[in-house]
């Protein structure tokens, strides 16, 4: 039953903004099955009226999505999905867990949790600001950022920096490349930081998740905790429509 249904949804996951009608071959090519496989799949779908055989006997997704898209619950944000993700990763590392966003030329910490009882650990508030130019949830969210957002703040970040926007610009490109960013007390002395970018329904970043603690406790740890956080940055996107990194 179980495999049934990840063959189901791979069938959805098949189909992109880009490619939005696939041949049966694409799908069976897509979803790594024996055509005849995704054949006995996609007509069962298509009976079910989730899938819809065009003229040139290419498939495309029916509107029976947008009337499931209309029950999603109008108030569900990015805090009441990510919570239970945030739980999961602050109990792995026990560590503190941070989701951010942009607001303004500052980033600011939307919800946090931490499961550590140890006195040496890092404290974050919901609503605090910092300013968007150091440490790893600032690299990622300018790394995403359009470029004409975050040509104006470049001038700052150098300042701060001490380096040259080009480059700031060339770190940015390395974040997005190895899909996270990790800091080592370029806050705060003695505080590490890793963060990976959230991808919404459009493929946009507007948050990140962020793993924040002592660098002493980090040492060691780094792949681990890297791994963890692009997960839990991976399932908190997926529940928001986009697609992991």
């Amino acid at each position: 039953m179980m495999r049934s249904v990840q063959r189901i949804l791979a069938v959805f996951e098949s189909f992109t903004a880009s490619r939005n009608s696939l041949t049966l071959q694409e799908i069976a090519n897509r979803i790594e099955l024996p055509k005849s496989t995704a054949f006995r799949i996609v007509r069962s779908l298509e009976q079910a009226g989730y899938l819809v055989r065009l003229d040139d006997q290419r498939y495309c997704l029916s509107f029976r999505f947008t009337r499931l898209a209309g029950l999603v619950k109008s108030t569900l944000g990015i805090r009441e999905i990510a919570r239970p993700l945030m739980a999961e990763l602050a109990e792995k590392t026990a560590e503190t867990v941070a989701i951010h966003t942009v607001m303004g030329r500052n980033r600011v910490c939307i919800d946090s949790l931490g499961t550590s009882s140890s006195p040496l650990r890092t404290v974050m508030h919901p609503g605090e600001q910092i300013p968007l130019q150091a440490g790893s949830a600032s690299k990622v969210l300018l790394a995403w950022m359009p470029k004409n957002v975050l040509t104006p703040l470049l001038p700052g970040v150098a300042r701060i920096t001490k380096k040259t926007p080009s480059e700031i610009v060339a770190e940015l490109a390395m974040v997005r490349e190895h899909g996270y960013a990790i800091s080592h007390g370029e806050r705060l002395e003695g505080l590490s930081a890793i963060s990976a970018p959230i991808r919404d329904v459009n493929d946009e970043v507007h948050y990140c998740i962020t793993l924040n603690g002592p660098t002493v406790r980090f040492e060691g740890h780094e792949k681990t905790f890297i791994k963890h956080v692009r997960r839990a940055a991976d399932d908190i996107s997926l529940q928001l429509g986009g697609a992991a990194d």
